[in-house]
């Protein structure tokens, strides 16, 4: 039995790197992501890529409904994590040819720290990658242009409260207040004088991701602008914020709260909104602050 979970342990491990990175299969991945969005989806997904690659191993090896489920499970969850194992172990070898500092240049020394296959002299220099370069390699949107999830610095984006955000924004200090709700919900009711930069577009009963958001916001907006980002409640507002950090903004907050509120499953009041807590607010679109107008730019 345990040379059977071995067996097939190896067996997931060689199949699922095989077909998503060797250069053999590139062929076979391209065609699929041109006329399979399911397939693409299993291929791309480590897990779901190694959970049928464990059950085709099983089936073949096994003799008995529960040698298949044990196979199964430990072929899946073992080849998945022994391949996070190598994969990890690769890019933290880096060469012995390139050991200077990657973002400074400086000549290596034993303290160097070593990150993702790179040398960096100090934190300083390790932060400085992750805000500059890292996190600029992941797309904004992903192939149904919503926003994806950032790797971004790690101090790069702050959270205020709805009242936090007003005292910034009246203290003369250059903030700005972006809403980045849908059209309809900025016309309802939004901060006064905020900007409306939607991240997702109400359309019929549904929302559709904007695959121009960072594209306007940056057309209107220089990176070093102080930005305050606020949604209904904080979630989409974060996302926002998150893309944002990634095109290279420096001075991001999130307003917790937006402009509605959060509460919790049994209705109350978790954090206080921006209307909730007797700020003004403003109707309708204001020329020059709708996305119409911003969009043009």
């Amino acid at each position: 039995m345990i040379y059977k979970i071995v067996l097939n342990i190896i067996f997931a491990l060689i199949v699922c790197r095989f077909l998503k990175s060797s250069s053999l299969t590139e062929g076979l991945r391209n065609t699929i992501e041109r006329h399979s969005k399911i397939l693409t989806k299993l291929i791309s997904c480590p897990h779901c890529l190694y959970f049928w690659t464990a059950a085709i191993g099983a089936g073949l090896i096994s003799e008995k409904l529960m040698e298949f489920g044990i196979l199964l499970l430990t072929g899946w969850r073992g080849g998945f994590h022994l391949d996070k194992i190598i994969t990890r172990f690769i890019t933290r070898s880096p060469s012995q040819k390139k050991q200077d500092c990657y973002l400074c240049g400086q000549r290596y020394d034993r303290t160097f720290l070593v990150r993702e296959g790179k040398y960096f002299c100090t934190y300083k220099c390790w932060f400085g990658y992750l805000k500059n370069f890292h996190q600029t390699q992941r797309p904004y949107n992903d192939e149904e242009n919503a926003i994806t999830t950032q790797e971004v610095y790690p101090v790069s984006i702050k959270n205020v409260n709805p009242i936090e955000a007003k005292e910034l924004l009246d203290g003369g200090n250059g903030y700005v207040y972006i809403d980045v709700r849908s059209i309809p919900e900025y016309e309802i009711g939004h901060p006064s004088g905020a900007y409306n930069v939607p991240i997702i577009h109400r359309q019929g009963g549904g929302m559709t991701p904007n695959p121009d958001f960072v594209r306007v916001v940056e057309a209107n907006f220089p990176h070093e602008t102080k930005l305050l980002l606020g949604c209904q409640m904080g979630a989409r507002s974060m996302k926002a914020a998150e893309a944002l950090a990634a095109a290279g903004f420096t001075k991001l907050s999130n307003v917790e709260g937006g402009f509605g509120g959060v509460r919790d499953t049994n209705g109350n009041l978790v954090q206080a909104g921006w209307a909730e807590s007797g700020l003004p607010t403003e109707k309708g679109r204001n020329n020059g602050t709708d996305y119409i107008s911003l969009s043009e730019k």
